[in-house]
């Protein structure tokens, strides 16, 4: 009985108010939004809304920052007015404290969190410090091409110009740690250099892959067949994403050929120009 006894008390205690308030506070996250903002996508089209946001800098309850990224989901389901109110909860870059189900845990290589209860935006210098160098990285300069200044919304990227066939072009870094942009800079100048020669084989990927597609479904009713030249002639020169291990991406404009949608052309310098296909 005194076994029986103990263990009622020991229940007692787990169930009352104040323990009930101390498992609360260790499900309760506070951390800085990403650049990003909230999201909300699904796999498939017979597959539910899920809604997630990712956190830079983030405590629980009062213990120490951590910097790796918090990934927060929440099932959706079919549910339109609760998929806009996600959206509008979380503010890129501010402070906010959520409830989540359970405890942080790891999915595949990064902390990964239960979406519960939103708590509203809150004040937390030290998160806001420990999430600056990551929102807010200094710019990249490269001896030869510039200055490139991190992008606003995707703070792995780094935007700056240069010159394609004469031209000037968007051109931007993108790679996962800041120590990688020189080898992303030595992949541009590459590219740069022999400028005539990718884009020759840009356009003949895009001739390959969608020209055909344009006569028999874009090309406007009663338009003229453009011959394959005229076709590529209406592309204007693309903007250039160099991303690491000497991948990179151009994309084209569609010269109003795909009602506004652009073109993006994949490839690497080792493997060359991979594919075309239109996006947006």
């Amino acid at each position: 009985m005194k076994k029986l006894a103990v263990l009622f008390a020991a229940l007692g205690t787990l169930l009352s108010p104040a323990a009930a308030a101390e498992n609360d506070r260790s499900s309760i996250v506070t951390g800085v939004v990403d650049a990003m903002g909230p999201s909300a996508s699904r796999a498939g089209q017979n597959t539910p809304w899920i809604g997630s946001v990712t956190l830079v800098a983030w405590r629980s309850d009062d213990g120490p920052v951590d910097v790796s990224p918090l990934r927060i989901e929440h099932h959706l389901g079919e549910d339109s007015a609760l998929q806009e109110k996600w959206m509008k909860s979380f503010r890129a870059r501010t402070v906010v404290r959520v409830r989540i189900s359970g405890a942080v845990a790891t999915k595949g290589l990064w902390p990964f969190a239960t979406f519960a209860e939103y708590l509203g935006e809150a004040d937390d210098a030290e998160l806001l410090k420990a999430a600056d160098p990551i929102l807010n990285p200094p710019d990249f300069v490269d001896a030869d091409l510039g200055r490139f200044v991190a992008d606003r919304h995707l703070p792995d990227s780094f935007n700056g110009t240069a010159t394609w066939l004469g031209k000037p072009v968007d051109l931007t870094l993108s790679a996962e740690s800041r120590d990688a942009l020189p080898d992303c800079a030595a992949t541009a100048k590459i590219l740069l250099k022999d400028a005539r020669r990718w884009q020759a084989e840009a356009e003949k990927k895009i001739v390959e892959n969608l020209y055909q597609l344009w006569v028999d479904v874009w090309r406007p009713e009663g338009t003229p067949i453009l011959s394959k030249a005229a076709f590529t002639e209406r592309l204007p020169l693309p903007a250039l994403t160099i991303y690491e291990d000497g991948a990179f991406e151009m994309e084209f404009g569609d010269g109003d050929l795909f009602a506004g949608h652009w073109i993006l052309v994949p490839g690497s310098l080792d493997e060359g120009i991979e594919d075309a296909d239109i996006a947006g």
